[in-house]
Parts: C-alpha cells; sequence; structure tokens
C-alpha cells in the first residue's frame, strides 16, 4: 500500500509537467482549432536549451525562463509562416494536423543533427528527500509542483480579469464577431502564440529536470499525456486541463507501479476512451466554435 501512496506523491510531480504543456495546448488549441502534433518537438527544444544553460554554469530556473521563450519564439515563427500559408489556401482541420506533424519531424531532426542525437545527462545537487505525510518529495520537486500551481493561477486569472484576456476568449468564441467588435484578432492570435509557446518550452523544460535527461526526441514522451490532458478537460478550458494533467499524472504512476511501467500514453488514452463512452461530449470546450474555423 505504501508503493501505490508514493507513486500518488510521484504523480502530483510528473502532473506538473504535463498541466504546464496541457494550459499551453488547449489555451492554443481553444483559439485556433490547430490540433498541433508540432508541439512536442518544441517541448523538446524548451527543455534542451534550459539544460544547455544550466551547463554554461547558469542557474537551472533561469534556463527554464530562457526555454519558454526560445519555445515561444519558435512557435510563432512557424505559425506566422508555415501554419499561415496552408490556413490561408483552406486547410482543413486534419491537414493542418498533419502540416504539424511533418514540422515537428523537421524540428526533431534538425536537433537531432546539431546535438548528434545526444542524451544530455542534467546534474543538480543531490538533496534528502522531504517528508509530508506519507509522501516523500525532494526541494526541487517541490518547486517544479508550486512553479505549476503558480502558472495556472497567473494563467486563470489573466483569462478572466484583462482585456488581453477577455479579448483572447471573445475572439476564440467567434473571431468574426470579435472583429466587427474593434478587438484587433491578429494581435490577439499572435498573443496567443506566443504564450502557448513559452509554457510549451517551460513544460519541456520542468519534463526534463523531473527525469534529468533530454535529447531531441524527449517532448514525445510527454505529448501524448500532454494532448490528453488537455481534450480531457475540454478543449480550451484552463481548469480542466490541469485537473485532468492531475488525474493523468497520477494515474500513470500508479499503473507504473501495479506492473504497466512504460505505457503511461496506453493509460492516458484508454482513460480519455473511457470518459468520452460516459461523456460524449467531453471534447466540446468552452473556447472551440462549432464551425471549427482555423485562426492562425
Amino acid at each position: 500500500m505504501s508503493l501505490y501512496l508514493e507513486a500518488v506523491g510521484f504523480g502530483v510531480v510528473a502532473a506538473a509537467s504535463i498541466a504546464i504543456g496541457a494550459m499551453g495546448f488547449t489555451l492554443q488549441f481553444g483559439l485556433t482549432n490547430v490540433l498541433n502534433i508540432g508541439y512536442g518537438s518544441i517541448m523538446s527544444l524548451g527543455g534542451l536549451v534550459a539544460y544547455a544553460c544550466h551547463a554554461a554554469g547558469m542557474s537551472i530556473w533561469l534556463g527554464l525562463a530562457i526555454g519558454g521563450l526560445s519555445a515561444s519564439a519558435m512557435t510563432l515563427l512557424v505559425a506566422k509562416t508555415i501554419l499561415s500559408v496552408f490556413a490561408r489556401r483552406g486547410a482543413g482541420l486534419f491537414e493542418m494536423a498533419m502540416i504539424t506533424f511533418g514540422v515537428s519531424l523537421i524540428i526533431e531532426y534538425g536537433i537531432a543533427s546539431a546535438t548528434q542525437n545526444n542524451t544530455y545527462s542534467l546534474f543538480l545537487a543531490v538533496e534528502h528527500a522531504m517528508t509530508l505525510g506519507p509522501f516523500h518529495f525532494t526541494k526541487v520537486q517541490l518547486v517544479l509542483v508550486g512553479l505549476a500551481i503558480a502558472v495556472f493561477v497567473v494563467l486563470d486569472l489573466f483569462l478572466r480579469l484583462t482585456k488581453l484576456g477577455l479579448a483572447l476568449r471573445a475572439t476564440a468564441i467567434d473571431p468574426d464577431l470579435a472583429r466587427a467588435s474593434g478587438i484587433q484578432t491578429n494581435r490577439i492570435v499572435t498573443a496567443a502564440w506566443l504564450m502557448s509557446g513559452f509554457l510549451c518550452g517551460l513544460a519541456g523544460g520542468v519534463f526534463t529536470i523531473n527525469i534529468l535527461t533530454v535529447n531531441a526526441f524527449t517532448g514525445d514522451t510527454l505529448l501524448s499525456l500532454v494532448i490528453v490532458s488537455a481534450l480531457l478537460g475540454t478543449a480550451g478550458s484552463v481548469r480542466g486541463a490541469v485537473l485532468a494533467a492531475l488525474v493523468i499524472g497520477i494515474a500513470t504512476q500508479v499503473a507504473s507501479v501495479a506492473g504497466a511501467s512504460g505505457y503511461d500514453s496506453a493509460v492516458a488514452y484508454g482513460f480519455l476512451a473511457l470518459v468520452l463512452l460516459a461523456r460524449p461530449k467531453t471534447l466540446q470546450g468552452e473556447l472551440v466554435t462549432d464551425k471549427a474555423q482555423i485562426t492562425v
């Protein structure tokens, strides 16, 4: 029984990177309706930049921020060049998903070539575990969980209380009406890509700190869990994404203790399938329109 309690604690830590990634994914997907399969490659980029900054002598926490900014810049570059071209040509939802998949391959193998396909180990100071009830955490793990909570609180308040956040929500619900109301939708979409990219890179960095290794394909390990959490929490809902990430994080760790180690994605997709059977309208999020209009 103690092993399963420990697994719950590990699941909370694992949920930190999943939740941050899911918040960024659901924000972007809820606004643009682009199922961005390239999200995983950008998470790898964020993790590698964070590692490189730490290897150069910087604080790993500063490296996280720089990794997020790098991922944000790359995300905007891809969105405003490749994706916008195909969106103007009338590409549908499936076509856009395949395009992002192709972009992810280009980025991943480009990174693999630049790094000679190496896997890098992150070395942090050895810490003694702290006991919190039945759980054991290191200080770094607690910081990662606290960071995820802080990101959630800031993003949730931003979307609900600021003019930019309200404009983003309005654009997601009906971009044509928002434009007619005087909202500069192009700037809103740009802001969404930047925010999503930053959270994507931040998630990759947090995941790297959690597992202490990173390579060009690290983000793929996290991608399926992020997408499932974003969809399970209803597309466009930051609160839902965080709650779903917590459930998925704990479920995958408990499954590992039960002997299903290495089947994280299968557990996550199985959980999503069960929820969809019980609640077929789960994917109809608060920001996704019935028309599924692509906005890039």
